[in-house]
């Protein structure tokens, strides 16, 4: 059986639902009990999650900072966004995060600064007739935002907005951030920064190759390892290359596939369902411990996000469950199916959790703090 209790903070009335099998029993404030009998398990879920979404709305939050390992610190209702990215910020090296949303027909974007607990610390506007496609959290409070193909610096201290990187829109962008390190394409170049020090570590000219597939305008696209020690991109049709960090030494890995990651190591890199040695580039065996869909589409769903030893992965449709995997041990620590995903869902690690932006206008928090 599964209870769950919310709290309106500004009202302080309390709303509370039980799951028992097929029945939904709701109650508010202590009142009359509200029973919900339900013929299968999918219509138990689709009805609590229209029940819970109904009184988030409202302004009710679901907090439970004791929750164990795969369960729900918090469940709140942000509102849902016009853009379908579903931006979010966070660091594995801290709780805080900062999620992004479009309010109504593009008259505002609202950013949220959250605790680790899913408290609002602050909501900074940043403006009307924008949209924001992705952000990444880098040190020293900055954050680097993809504002419809054109990168921006947000200060967190300041909350000034300043052009980066790239000066036109031209559908050619990559922003990535692993540790204090952050990737990005200027239009012309590859670029590796260190925020923590100020330096740069790595660049690259290259060119975008066109792309024929109506679902993207370009090859584009850039990631850095768990380890901060690898790059990857690709700029063509197909190939990935691998970018040794210190010595600048490439690996091309020929391969057309989607949905690249990086093991929590940096040792291996897995594209298409395939694997490979980022030293060498050789073909492996599968090092994880959970089985990697071969053949995915663009349209597909392969994401993995990565914190020390753990790996989140969700496989197949963007509504599928995410599996939180120990690789250490190579145990499944929890099975997260979060009752407010329809289609697609953004996730990210923090320092004891994992974040949650869903296309239902909710964020949930779920703990992993091992």
């Amino acid at each position: 059986m599964i209870e769950k209790a919310f709290l309106n903070p500004a009202t302080n009335k309390q709303w509370q639902i039980e799951i028992d099998g097929l029945t939904i029993r709701t109650c508010l404030n202590g009142g009359k009990v509200k029973e919900i009998l339900c013929d299968s398990a999918f219509q138990v879920k689709s009805k609590s999650a229209s029940a819970m979404m109904s009184q988030m709305r409202k302004g009710f939050v679901y907090q439970n900072p004791d929750a164990a390992v795969g369960q729900a610190r918090c469940h709140r209702f942000v509102g849902k966004d016009s853009n379908g990215f579903m931006p979010l910020a966070a660091a594995i090296s801290r709780d805080d995060f900062f999620l992004t949303r479009v309010v109504g027909d593009f008259e505002d974007e609202n950013l949220y600064h959250f605790d680790g607990n899913g408290e609002i610390l602050e909501t900074v506007s940043l403006g009307g007739k924008r949209m924001t496609y992705e952000q990444v959290l880098c040190p020293n409070d900055i954050l680097l935002l993809n504002n419809s193909y054109l990168l921006e610096q947000f200060s967190l201290c300041t909350h000034a907005i300043t052009p980066f990187a790239n000066k036109k829109n031209s559908m050619k962008t990559m922003l990535d951030a692993s540790g204090d390190l952050a990737l990005w394409y200027t239009g012309q170049e590859i670029v590796v920064f260190d925020f923590g020090s100020n330096t740069e570590v790595w660049r690259e000219t290259v060119k975008c190759k066109k792309s024929k597939d109506p679902n993207f305008a370009y090859y584009c696209f850039g990631m850095l390892s768990p380890r901060q020690s690898k790059a990857a991109y690709r700029v063509t049709e197909g190939e990935y290359v691998l970018v040794d960090l210190k010595s600048a030494k490439k690996v091309v890995i020929p391969n057309a596939g989607w949905h690249p990651f990086f093991s929590p190591d940096d040792q291996c890199f897995s594209v298409g369902g395939k694997f490979y040695l980022t030293q060498t580039g050789e073909g492996m065996d599968n090092p994880f411990p959970f089985f990697v869909r071969q053949g995915l589409s663009f349209s597909d769903t392969c994401s993995v996000r990565t914190r020390g030893s753990l790996m989140a992965v969700q496989q197949d449709r963007g509504s599928s469950p995410i599996e939180v995997w120990d690789i250490g041990n190579g145990q499944l620590l929890a099975t997260i199916d979060d009752p407010f995903v329809v289609r697609q869902v953004n996730f990210a690690f923090t320092q004891s959790g994992l974040v949650l932006h869903t296309d239902y206008g909710a964020m949930s928090i779920y703990s992993c703090n091992l």
